[in-house]
């Protein structure tokens, strides 16, 4: 099976696994930053609830001197934001009603343990966990050394 894309520069810090020449790698690296898109806009969707607004705030305003979200990833951050207001919601009515309804699991705990998994997915693609900061950070220091190689 074919590998999925990966920028020019990762393909640099990687060694230039698939022998691309350095034109082709430079061309690359123009083409990426010609498509880079603003950060300058980053609004909640209205179609957020106000917790995930919230949420979706407080993401923006860690990440602002970054460049790590942009406005391209509005869609999945709201998303993000959005399952985290409705696993709160879902722990809360844990809180409140327990494990068990008439000796029967309370629906809520599948769909809790079901909205933690795509937390975590959604945290991972956009950078809020450790794993996925430390990545980040390897890769931008990686790259800013191997950046000499085109001037």
């Amino acid at each position: 099976m074919p590998r999925t894309a990966q920028s020019a520069m990762l393909h640099l810090i990687e060694g230039n696994p698939n022998n691309k020449t350095k034109k082709e790698l430079h061309k690359r690296i123009k083409n990426e930053q010609e498509m880079a898109v603003s950060a300058k806009n980053m609004k909640a969707p209205e179609w957020l609830s106000t917790g995930a607004k919230k949420e979706f705030k407080r993401i923006v305003e860690l990440f602002k001197g970054t460049s790590v979200l942009n406005e391209a990833d509005i869609a999945e951050l709201a998303l993000y934001a959005d399952t985290i207001s409705e696993y709160k919601a879902a722990n809360n009515r844990l809180k409140k009603n327990g494990r068990s309804i008439d000796g029967k699991p309370n629906p809520d705990l599948r769909l809790k343990m079901q909205l933690g998994e795509k937390i975590d997915k959604y945290a991972r693609s956009l950078g809020l966990t450790p794993t996925a900061r430390a990545s980040l950070a390897i890769n931008k220091e990686e790259s800013k050394a191997g950046d000499d190689d085109f001037e």
